[in-house]
């Protein structure tokens, strides 16, 4: 939730939030929430360019 929070507010770059978020989640999770933290986050970031 953070990152999407960080995503929203745009004072952080998108590459940074979401490597951080993934970090985050491979540390406290396994290497497969890291790869769907990145996959939800990336989406979110398109999504947001786009708009």
């Amino acid at each position: 939730r953070l990152a999407i929070y960080e995503l929203d507010e745009g004072s952080v770059p998108l590459e940074v939030v979401i490597d951080e978020a993934v970090t985050l989640a491979k540390r406290y999770a396994t290497e497969d929430a890291g790869r769907l933290v990145n996959g939800i986050l990336g989406r979110i970031a398109r999504e947001k360019e786009v708009a």
